[in-house]
């Protein structure tokens, strides 16, 4: 029996990180090559904020600020908001609009293992009930 995706473990993605004083050019280029919508920050390799594309194109672009000059770390919002690899998706959901966010990191109690967004959720919960709708209409 196939098994859903119920925690936010089961569908979180890769983290990508890139240092604060990296430019928002290389930031949105390295965005670019791993096909992403957020970056996460990092000061000596801790992480410290995040940067996404929507504040990429309201804090460099409508200010025309130039993308070489700015970095990363000066853009990022932070502080960061993170669960727990086992909280179940409705609870992460329900995270996600308390704090008015789209995504949250992925914690295992002690660091950072993973990022998981609204989008991401939303598919999982839908591709979910899909399934099991369809596995009952099949029965009769």
């Amino acid at each position: 029996m196939e098994k859903f995706p119920s925690v936010v473990s089961d569908i979180m993605n890769e983290l990508v990180t890139i240092e604060g004083s990296v430019s928002v050019k290389e930031a949105a280029e390295k965005m670019l090559e791993k096909g992403i919508g957020s970056i996460v920050v990092t000061e000596k390799g801790n992480p410290v904020g995040i940067v996404t594309k929507s504040d990429l194109l309201s804090r460099v672009i409508v200010n025309c600020r130039d993308p070489r000059e700015c970095r990363i770390g000066d853009i990022m919002s932070s502080p960061l908001i993170s669960i727990n690899k086992n909280t179940p998706l409705l609870d992460a959901m329900r995270e996600l609009r308390h704090r008015k966010v789209r995504r949250l990191l992925v914690n295992d109690g002690v660091k950072l293992v993973g990022i998981v967004s609204e989008c991401d959720m939303i598919n999982a919960v839908t591709i979910s009930s899909l399934t099991q709708f369809s596995t009952l209409l099949r029965r009769k």
